[in-house]
């Protein structure tokens, strides 16, 4: 299968010279090139835990040079449930299991001290609290009032930031990375977007970094100087109104001015353009490899860190040969694999294995985060349970195994079983593999999809796995197989009705024929005409993925809802501003929430205001699509067609892809005997 349209293509693995070149940083020589950048798990609270240590010794095992663990809190305004706190003296300890399990594996890590300032949250773990900022602003990520900081406020977090780097030293990191990023709190003095301050603490570059020259005083006072201490810093922000790549270098210049910096991890924009923070599937590849090229050519003697510089993770070398940068970056691609050091390094050990891909969705990652939950990863549901999923054992009595459905589901069930030893049919009923995610990868901005496509291709060959196309599997043809177990994974359809109880989009469901199903619009928009409705009573990525492909292909869009705002599902990933840039651009679209249908016939739709009554009425609709939650299709009569029969993804419950091969991972190690699934 050939890659998708707008993502590089994989390239065979080769050793990577430049990677494998061992780098001095500050005190610290990290073995190679390959670094994984601070990310949130919230895996521990307030100290390390042996969850965290897992994880990241299996990254280093497979690879990673360096980690930077972040983030860590410097004073007790800045805590958060789920992560760790830095100025606790009980810190030290736990953070020494750690740091030398990682060094046992043969990586190096960093820990980054950061305080969040207005993205804080007014509710901490030990009850409510106060959210400081250089000036009293609404915070973009809360909507909460801010307190300004007097300079007492100011002395106690220099302090903070001291201890915290003391305790680290002594719980074995290799170094501290002060956090100068993202629209933290360092970074809101930086910037002119935060910082209105009248005083020595505001105004020119001088009083805008002053703080932030205290903090790397303290820091390097309480270090010493044989011991590495570097910073995160935006390289660019990406706004009008702030600081542009000239600004920035001559804020990294003035800093250095000051005290030693062993290092530069380059980031982008802040809470005011997210997207650049979490950049996800619309986000362009290399997304900000003019700027890490311009930051590294001002400060040649000093390591910088590329983020967002790969043109794809196959060309993670040419980052640090081409000069560009001296680390590369590699985060969410070695939550999707953890073996991908040693495969760009080309070690034996990695030979003949294929690159799991990130597909950038940040479901997993970023999403569950979002709500609280530890991190997981759309393509490796084993990330962050390393400890109770470890490697299974080839079958000692192999199986024989039909799967039914093409789709994510069907085709990593059918890629693990057959890993392990089993014998595994896979059928499909039509002429191509990848199920829905043949109709999501035509989304703008979800392109990287196709690369799940071609992994989960590539795989079920690699396993030997039967696949047999163009086969529509039934209870008959399943009972005469005779397999020791069928896994049923025939996913989801689109219904043109509506299929709720309770809920949706209409008073009276429409008469069949009135509405076009949402998958059948998008297997062919230039169908549906110039001037369309969608009605979405779904509100979650996949009506908006819907959208945005039909969109491409008509004049006038009106998305009629009963929510009170377009897709309020979607956020969770923080590609919510890109999708919201996106509909702005198309002059044909109109949102039109709190509506509930009425009636709808051909051309038309009549809708009221789910709070005032007030009716619309739409006009001279070429095509209605229905963006209905999506319906199981199911397999009957399978009682006795084998000794197992188990339903998994869309086809038990339509879901998300996340779930799709959660479901897949985890039937193969309950059939391997390590887990008790429900099927």
């Amino acid at each position: 299968m050939s890659a998708s349209p707008g993502i590089p293509s994989p390239s065979r693995n080769r050793p990577g010279s430049a990677l494998a070149a061992p780098l001095r940083i500050g005190a610290t020589t990290v073995p190679n090139r390959i670094m994984q950048t601070a990310h949130s798990k919230q895996y521990s609270d307030r100290v390390e835990s042996e969850r965290e240590t897992a994880y990241y010794v299996r990254r280093a095992e497979g690879g990673c040079g360096l980690f930077i663990a972040g983030n860590h809190f410097v004073h007790p305004s800045g805590s958060i449930r789920g992560f760790q706190d830095a100025f606790r003296p009980e810190s030290v300890a736990a953070s020494r299991r750690m740091t030398d399990a990682i060094r046992d594996a043969g990586a190096r890590v960093f820990v980054q001290l950061n305080h969040h300032g207005a993205q804080a949250q007014p509710d901490r773990p030990d009850g409510p609290g106060t959210v400081y900022a250089p000036s009293r602003i609404l915070s973009p990520s809360t909507a909460h009032a801010t307190r300004a900081m007097d300079r007492d406020d100011i002395a106690a977090l220099v302090d903070g930031w001291a201890v915290s780097a003391a305790n680290a030293r002594e719980g074995g990191f290799d170094g501290v990375e002060i956090h100068m990023a993202h629209g933290y709190l360092l970074h809101q003095f930086l910037s002119p977007l935060y910082n209105a301050r009248t005083d020595e603490y505001g105004g020119d570059l001088d009083g805008r970094t002053r703080f932030p020259r205290e903090v790397l005083r303290a820091v390097r006072r309480r270090v010493g100087d044989d011991y590495t201490v570097g910073i995160r810093i935006v390289a660019n922000e990406f706004h009008p109104d702030g600081l542009d790549g000239p600004a920035m270098r001559e804020v990294i210049a003035r800093l250095r001015e000051e005290v030693r910096i062993d290092f530069l991890d380059l980031a982008a924009g802040g809470y005011h353009n997210v997207h650049y923070v979490f950049p996800s599937s619309p986000m362009p590849y290399a997304w900000l490899r003019d700027d890490v090229a311009a930051v590294k050519a001002a400060n040649p003697e000093v390591p910088v860190f590329g983020v967002g510089a790969a043109r794809s993770v196959e060309e993670a070398e040419e980052v640090v040969a081409s000069g560009l940068a001296d680390m590369v970056a590699l985060t969410r691609a070695q939550i999707a694999d953890p073996d991908l050091g040693r495969k760009l390094l080309g070690e034996a050990s990695a030979q003949g294995r294929g690159i799991r891909h990130c597909i950038r969705l940040n479901q997993g990652c970023l999403g569950r985060g979002s709500r609280g939950l530890p991190m997981s990863c759309t393509v490796n549901p084993l990330a962050g349970r390393e400890r109770e999923r470890g490697e299974r054992p080839r079958a000692a009595s192999p199986q024989r195994w039909v799967v039914v459905g093409g789709g994510p589901a069907g085709m990593r069930a059918a890629v693990e079983l057959a890993t392990d030893g089993h014998e595994v049919t896979l059928l499909e009923r039509t002429s191509g593999l990848g199920g829905q995610l043949r109709l999501a990868r035509r989304v703008p901005g979800r392109e990287s999809i196709g690369l799940l496509v071609d992994d989960l291709v590539r795989d079920l060959d690699a396993a030997g796995v039967h696949v047999r196309l163009g086969v529509a599997a039934d209870a008959e043809l399943l009972h005469a197989v005779g397999a020791d177990g069928i896994v049923v994974a025939t996913g989801a359809v689109a219904p043109a009705t509506t299929s709720l109880a309770l809920g949706g989009a209409y008073r009276v469901a429409p008469e069949a024929g009135v509405t076009v199903d949402a998958f059948a619009a998008l297997a062919d928009p230039s169908r549906l005409g110039n001037r369309i409705a969608v009605v979405d009573a779904d509100g979650t990525a996949y009506a908006a993925g819907v959208v945005l492909t039909l969109l491409g292909a008509v004049s006038e869009l009106e998305l009629v809802t009963p929510f009170e705002t377009a897709f309020p599902h979607v956020g969770a990933g923080y590609d919510r501003p890109l999708l919201l840039e996106r509909l702005a651009a198309h002059g044909g679209f109109r949102r039109r929430p709190s509506q509930l249908v009425e009636a709808a016939g051909r051309g038309f739709i009549v809708a009221s205001d789910t709070l005032t009554g007030e009716s619309m009425r739409f006009e001279d609709l070429d095509a209605i699509v229905a963006a209905e939650p999506r319906s199981a299709v199911g397999l009957p009569g399978l009682d006795g067609a084998a000794p197992r029969v188990v339903t998994i993804g869309d086809a038990y419950a339509p879901r998300t892809i996340d779930a799709a091969i959660f479901e897949a991972v985890e039937l193969a190690y309950d059939v391997a005997g390590l887990s008790t699934f429900r099927g």
